[in-house]
């Protein structure tokens, strides 16, 4: 009578790995690893943060008090930064330098202090880019075309206001290869307050030159 008997190889073969064989206990360290990572990456995603939201429009130039400003959740990602967190109390007492729409996130560079002289900050797109080296504490003359009636291009350009400071200056990339736009925050006293929202509402075309003699 023929036995048939397993060679000690093909026992070794057939044996269950004990959970004590480190290659098990290997395997099993990197399968933990990888669902915490994947737990961590969903986690990290789903996180948001309190921001101050507009509770009202916000019109340029009008002072705020914290009724203005409501929480409001949001994952922003790597342009947190570019908005007023809860970190820190409601910008109260201080002045809109562009319009911010109610439920929508106040930039962080649109709140401004209350001027000593009483001027606003107001926030104005340009026709024409700024010579190189105008920035934040020059002084301007502001000009505007206002559009003809029959919509066919602009009237001759007015001069609005002369030593107008600059309190803040950004550029914006145009869309597919389109020429930048400068974007200023101007510090209009109350003479030149309603002149330049009136321009700015009636899409007037809006230049500023350096002023001869002011910096």
């Amino acid at each position: 009578m023929t036995v048939d008997r397993a060679t000690p190889a093909e026992g070794a073969r057939l044996r269950r790995p004990r959970w004590r064989d480190p290659r098990l206990l290997v395997g099993l360290v990197l399968v933990l690893a990888s669902v915490a990572g994947v737990v961590a990456l969903l986690t990290a995603a789903q996180r948001t943060q309190t921001y101050w939201a507009a509770a009202r429009d916000l019109a340029p130039g009008s002072p705020v008090d914290a009724a203005a400003f409501v929480p409001a959740e949001a994952q922003l990602g790597d342009v947190a930064g570019l908005y007023l967190s809860t970190d820190r109390p409601a910008p109260a007492g201080q002045v809109v330098g562009a319009v911010v729409r109610r439920g929508e996130l106040v930039p962080a560079g649109v709140m401004a202090p209350v001027d000593p002289a009483r001027r606003r900050p107001v926030g104005v797109a340009l026709a024409e880019p700024l010579p190189t080296g105008v920035g934040v504490g020059d002084r301007v003359d502001v000009w505007a075309a206002a559009p003809k009636k029959d919509g066919r291009g602009h009237q001759p350009p007015e001069r609005l206001a002369a030593g107008v400071e600059i309190a803040e200056r950004s550029e914006e990339a145009g869309g597919l290869g389109g020429t930048a736009t400068t974007r200023l925050q101007l510090m209009a006293d109350e003479e030149l307050l309603p002149r330049l929202l009136d321009a700015k509402t009636s899409d007037a075309r809006i230049t500023v030159v350096p002023a001869l003699g002011e910096g």
